[in-house]
């Protein structure tokens, strides 16, 4: 039971900082976007990229912490400082800034990265694996690139039943989740390197 709560818990934060709602108004104003052709490519390679960045992060990020020596406190204040400037971001603006995002010279791979799996979802997969299990972290990590790829896959659908100005205040109200963990994220980071 205390894995499926687990479970919930990653898959909500994830999809709150992965953002696909609030990404789809930039999306689908892709060039040639509408062509049944470069929608399927690019839906094809979110479906590929999304998982298998996130799961490489999960995984190999206890790794990276310990060949540069980085202590899980000293993390975890960092990273809830990079999802504090996400999400205050993404709450001012409508999209992070950090992502450097440009409508106009959309290509495929930065929809993958940064505007989906940007430094907010490395850092957030990387310290997920400091505090659940593996397992839990990878079917995590699956389900919420499952939503990811099917809030894509029928947003033109979503644009226009529920309208980019909502789609934006969705985007906005997911920040405030973010920002919240972050917060978490930087006192339990504190609280440690002081008993350390």
């Amino acid at each position: 039971m205390n894995a499926v709560i687990d479970v919930l818990v990653m898959v909500s934060q994830l999809i709150a900082i992965i953002d696909p709602v609030g990404a789809l108004p930039l999306i689908m104003t892709m060039p040639n976007i509408e062509q049944a052709q470069v929608f399927r490519r690019a839906l094809r390679i979110i479906a590929i990229a999304v998982p298998t960045l996130l799961v490489f992060f999960a995984v190999a990020g206890p790794y990276i912490l310990k060949a540069f020596n980085i202590d899980i406190a000293d993390f975890r204040i960092a990273g809830g400082i990079v999802l504090l400037v996400i999400g205050i971001d993404t709450l001012r603006e409508g999209a992070p800034r950090t992502m450097g995002l440009n409508p106009e010279d959309y290509v495929f791979v930065p929809i993958v990265t940064p505007m989906l799996v940007g430094p907010g979802a490395i850092t957030s997969v990387m310290l997920f694996s400091t505090y659940y299990g593996l397992p839990e972290v990878i079917i995590s990590v699956a389900i919420a690139s499952l939503v990811t790829y099917l809030i894509i896959r029928f947003g033109f659908l979503i644009m226009r039943v529920v309208g980019a100005n909502m789609l934006r205040f969705i985007g906005r109200f997911m920040s405030l989740i973010i920002m919240a963990w972050a917060v978490s994220l930087i006192i339990q980071g504190l609280r440690e390197a002081m008993i350390i």
